[in-house]
C-alpha cells in the first residue's frame, strides 16, 4: 500500500485535476494521504478515534478514483477503523454504496456564479446601496497574494486574535488562523480610507493568482479564513465579499464557493433532522442558510458516506473532531490507533442571532 506523504506530489495533482470546496485545507498540517497503487489517485483524511475520516471525495483520474473508494474502506477494515467520507458530492454516491457505506445528505455548498455574477436590480439594492456608502467613505479592496510582509502578516493576526477571542480555532474541514497556513494562500483585505484593515478573507484554490484561467481547473476560488476587527461597520462582511466577487469576475475566475451550509434541505434524514432541532439553538443552521442565501449561490448538495450503523455516533465525532482544533495528530492507517478522551468547551446556550457578527462561524460543520 502506497502512503507517502507527498504533499508537494498532491499539488500537482490539484494542478491537473482541478480544486474543490476545501482542497486548500489539506495543507493545514492536520492530515495524511492515502494513495492508489498506480498513484493516479489519492485520498486526504484523519484519524480520529475509530474513524477515518476523509475530506471530499478522491482526487485524481476518473477510474482510480473509483477504485481507491473501496481499497480505502479495506484497509480501513483491515486496521479495525470505521471509513468516513465527509462533505462529498453526488457524482459518486454509486461508488460509496458499491463499496459498502450508505450515504445521507449533510447539507448544500454555496457557489457564486462569478461569470452571471452582478448587483442590479431590485433584488440587490440593500446590498448595492451599503457596498455605494462603503466606497463614498473611502473603503476599498486589495488582494494581495504570497509572500507577506511583516507588518502585514502582524496586522492580520491581531484582527483574527481579537475576532477570536476566547473561543477556539477549529479543525480539519476549517481553516483555523496561523501564519503558516494563512501566509499560502492570496488575502483579500477591505481597508479603510486611513488603510487600516477592517476585515479581511484568505482564497482557497487561488495560490496563483495571476493564473492561467482558461481550464476549469484553475477558475474557481474557496473563501477560507473570514474575520474582521471588532467593532466594524455595520455590514463590513457583505461589503468585502460584493467586492471580492466583482473582483474575481474581472480576473476571469468562474466560480467562488462561500462553504457548505449544514443541514440545508437535508430534510430526508432522520438523523439530519434530529441535529438540526437539537442543533439550531447553538450553531443557527437556518441563520448560516440565510445569510449565504442572499448572496445569489447555486446550491449543490453535499453528503456524508459511512456504514450505515455507524451513522449516529459518527455524526457526533465529526462535530467533535471539528470543534477540537489541531490538538491530536492526523494519525495513519499504518499505525496504532490513537484515544483521545478531552472534550471540547461548552460554549452553553448563547444564542446565535448575529450570523454577520461570527461570519468565521460560517464553517462549523464545513
Amino acid at each position: 500500500m502506497k502512503n507517502s506523504q507527498d504533499f508537494r506530489s498532491l499539488e500537482l495533482m490539484l494542478r491537473e485535476y482541478g480544486h474543490n470546496g476545501h482542497s486548500h485545507l489539506y495543507f493545514a498540517g492536520d492530515k495524511r494521504l492515502f494513495w492508489e497503487k498506480s498513484g493516479k489517485a489519492v485520498i486526504v483524511y484523519r484519524d480520529f478515534h475509530n474513524r477515518s475520516v476523509v475530506l471530499g471525495d478522491p482526487i485524481g483520474e476518473p477510474e482510480a478514483v473509483s477504485g481507491l473508494i473501496g481499497e480505502f474502506a479495506r484497509a480501513c477494515k483491515k486496521q479495525r477503523k470505521i471509513p468516513v467520507f465527509y462533505q462529498v458530492k453526488s457524482a459518486l454516491l454509486r461508488d460509496y454504496r458499491e463499496s459498502g457505506l450508505n450515504a445521507i445528505k449533510l447539507g448544500e455548498e454555496a457557489r457564486i456564479d462569478l461569470e452571471g455574477f452582478h448587483t442590479a436590480g431590485k433584488a440587490w439594492v440593500k446590498l448595492r446601496t451599503r457596498v455605494n456608502k462603503f466606497e463614498r467613505n473611502g473603503c476599498r479592496l486589495e488582494v494581495l497574494r504570497p509572500p507577506f510582509a511583516p507588518d502585514f502578516m502582524a496586522e492580520i493576526a491581531a484582527i483574527s486574535a481579537e475576532w477570536l477571542g476566547k473561543r477556539k480555532e477549529k479543525s480539519f474541514s476549517v481553516g483555523a488562523f496561523s501564519e503558516t497556513y494563512a501566509g499560502r494562500f492570496p488575502i483579500a483585505v477591505l481597508r479603510e480610507e486611513d488603510g487600516t484593515i477592517a476585515a479581511f478573507a484568505s482564497l482557497g484554490g487561488g495560490e496563483h493568482l495571476p493564473a492561467d484561467l482558461s481550464d476549469e481547473a484553475s477558475a474557481h476560488l474557496t473563501i477560507d479564513l473570514m474575520r474582521h476587527r471588532a467593532g466594524c461597520a455595520h455590514g463590513t462582511m457583505d461589503v468585502l465579499f460584493i467586492l471580492l466577487f466583482q473582483w474575481a469576475k474581472q480576473a476571469g475566475y468562474r466560480q467562488c464557493s462561500l462553504g457548505m451550509a449544514p443541514l440545508a434541505n437535508a430534510g430526508d434524514s432522520t438523523i439530519a433532522r434530529l441535529i438540526y432541532k437539537y442543533g439550531n439553538r447553538f450553531y443557527n443552521f437556518k441563520g448560516l442558510y440565510e445569510y449565504k442565501n442572499k448572496f445569489g449561490p447555486q446550491w449543490d448538495e453535499v453528503f456524508v458516506a459511512a456504514p450505515a450503523g455507524s451513522m449516529p455516533v459518527t455524526m457526533l465525532l465529526l462535530a467533535l473532531m471539528i470543534n477540537k482544533g489541531k490538538a491530536n495528530p492526523a494519525g495513519s492507517l499504518t499505525a496504532e490507533p490513537v484515544a483521545i478522551l478531552t472534550v471540547p468547551e461548552n460554549r452553553g446556550n448563547s444564542s446565535r442571532k448575529s450570523t454577520v457578527a461570527e461570519i468565521g462561524e460560517m464553517h462549523t460543520y464545513r
